[in-house]
């Protein structure tokens, strides 16, 4: 009899004669992070200290080596001085997603200008955003460069393979800079 009234009682229940009889399922939180990431942050933190991990190192010892200028001739000043925002005027020259093996390398950046300000633009997006066939009118196309040859040596094949690599070698030794 149980089974015969079943469905009359689902229908009574979606036709809203009747209260639900069971609740909805408890709803979980999706986890922010992985547990064997979570994991190998804490390890982390044990070998760098409570605050500091390797990206955070990198960029603060970054900010010692800058000079507070934008570096591709515009002569703006860049977020060296903003304690809050330097890191976004330390540019990568191998974008760090890429090129995993000298994201932390201490040649792989330039510092440009992050904020645009009237009459100006923004140097850093501008070089992350733009035509690669830019940066050999940058003041600073030398030092990429001298840093380009270095670095070159320490990608793997893989890396090597990148349509980015490979337009940046063609600049590198076709221009006449």
């Amino acid at each position: 009899m149980n089974e015969e009234k079943q469905p009359y009682n689902l229908m009574m229940i979606r036709n809203g004669f009747s209260p639900k009889t069971t609740g909805a399922k408890p709803k979980k939180a999706i986890r922010k992070i992985s547990e064997k990431l979570k994991a190998e942050r804490e390890k982390e933190k044990v070998v760098l200290g409570e605050d500091e991990t390797i990206k955070e190192k990198w960029f603060k010892n970054r900010r010692k080596e800058m000079v507070g200028t934008c570096q591709c001739g515009c002569a703006m000043p860049s977020s060296k001085y903003d304690d809050k925002n330097f890191r976004s005027s330390i540019c990568h020259i191998f974008p760090q997603r890429l090129f995993p093996s000298v994201q932390f390398h201490h040649l792989n950046w330039v510092e440009r200008k992050f904020w645009a300000t009237e009459g100006t633009s923004a140097c850093h997006s501008q070089m992350d955003n733009k035509s690669m066939d830019l940066w050999v009118n940058f003041a600073d196309f030398d030092d990429i460069k001298e840093k380009f040859h270095i670095l070159a040596e320490l990608l793997t094949d893989e890396e090597r393979k990148t349509k980015f690599y490979n337009h940046l070698s063609f600049l590198i030794y076709n221009t006449n800079q």
